[in-house]
C-alpha cells in the first residue's frame, strides 16, 4: 500500500501541466511554420508562407475577439428588460457581417497560401495544415 501511494505521488509530481488552448494553438502554429520551412525549399517562398500563417493567426484571434464581444453584447441586451427588437436585429446584423468579412479574408488568405506553394508542397503540408488552420477555423465555426 505504501509503495502504491509513493508511486502515485511520484507520478503526480512528474505530470506536466496541461496547456491552455492558446498555448496549444501557438505550439501547433510554431510546428506548422517549422514544417513549412522544411518542406518549401525556396526560402523566400517559405518565409512568405510563414508570414501568411502569422496573418492567419491574427485573423483568427480577431474573429475570436469579435465573437466574444458579440456574446457579451447579447448578454447585456438580454439583461436589459427594455431592449428593443431593433437593438437585437442591429446586433445580429453586425455580428453576421463581421463573420462574413472574416470568412472572406480567411478564405482569400488560404487561396494566396496555396498559390505560394507548389502542388506537391501544398499536398505535403496537408496534414500539418489541417491540424492547425482547419482546426482553428472549425473552432470558430467559420
Amino acid at each position: 500500500m505504501i509503495i502504491a501511494s509513493a508511486l502515485l505521488l511520484a507520478a503526480a509530481c512528474s505530470h506536466k501541466p496541461e496547456l491552455t488552448p492558446a498555448q496549444t494553438a501557438a505550439k501547433d502554429m510554431t510546428e506548422f511554420q517549422a514544417e513549412i520551412r522544411k518542406t518549401v525549399k525556396d526560402s523566400v517562398r517559405a518565409e512568405r508562407l510563414v508570414a501568411m500563417t502569422n496573418e492567419f493567426q491574427g485573423l483568427i484571434t480577431r474573429a475570436a475577439t469579435e465573437d466574444s464581444s458579440a456574446v457579451a453584447a447579447f448578454a447585456a441586451l438580454n439583461a436589459d428588460y427594455g431592449a428593443s427588437r431593433t437593438s437585437y436585429d442591429s446586433l445580429v446584423a453586425r455580428s453576421h457581417a463581421l463573420r462574413r468579412e472574416n470568412m472572406a479574408k480567411l478564405s482569400d488568405l488560404r487561396v494566396r497560401m496555396a498559390a505560394a506553394a507548389t502542388v506537391d508542397e501544398w499536398n505535403e503540408l496537408r496534414k500539418a495544415r489541417v491540424k492547425v488552420l482547419d482546426a482553428e477555423m472549425n473552432a470558430l465555426s467559420l
